[in-house]
């Protein structure tokens, strides 16, 4: 006669096992999210404490409410620190050091100020998309001012008030012209 008992006692045996071996993975992903969700949430407290402190220096009680302030209502406050150095500077300057000597002796005339060209790289060949033997610089030269005509547009101004009445009694635009040039500027 056979028994059917250890057959079952291995399968048991194998699924406790098996049991044991997923909670223990589970159980070391849960403390693994954990800690990772822990890490967050202390920068996180650390970043609402740190607006909550903000909010509570930087905002009067008075004043809570979300309307706009006027700039004249903002109150500015330096708070000036004293830096404390644990030892002595003048050790590690020079004798008879003045940090102040030729501040104002600078003479910006003798300054040569130099401009450094910075090549430009595109990444591609420009030359494929320009006609053949295109000269960015041809005819720069070739203009000559004296042959353009400048037109002057000529636009009627209406001024909407008699200006005879702002002007000194007897005012006379054309007074020291001689006639000629009065009819070249009058039919001009």
């Amino acid at each position: 006669m056979k028994t059917i008992e250890p057959k079952t006692n291995r399968i048991k045996s194998f699924n406790k096992n098996l049991l044991t071996l997923l909670l223990s993975v589970l159980f070391t992903v849960n403390i693994s999210a954990k800690i990772n969700i822990t890490g967050d949430t202390i920068n996180d407290n650390l970043s609402t404490e740190m607006h909550k402190l903000e909010k509570r220096i930087f905002t009067n009680e008075e004043y809570t409410n979300t309307e706009n302030l006027e700039v004249n209502e903002i109150e500015v406050v330096e708070v000036e620190e004293e830096v404390q150095l644990d030892f002595d500077t003048t050790m590690y300057l020079p004798d008879n050091f003045n940090a102040l000597e030729g501040k104002n002796d600078l003479d910006w005339s003798t300054i040569e100020l130099i401009e450094i060209e910075e090549e430009v790289e595109i990444g591609f060949d420009t030359s494929k998309y320009l006609p053949k033997n295109f000269n960015a610089l041809k005819g720069k030269n070739d203009l000559d001012w004296n042959t353009i005509e400048l037109i002057e547009i000529e636009e009627d101004i209406e001024i909407n008030f008699d200006v005879k009445a702002y002007l000194p009694e007897g005012f006379d635009p054309y007074k020291g012209m001689s006639k000629e040039t009065i009819e070249v500027v009058v039919n001009h």
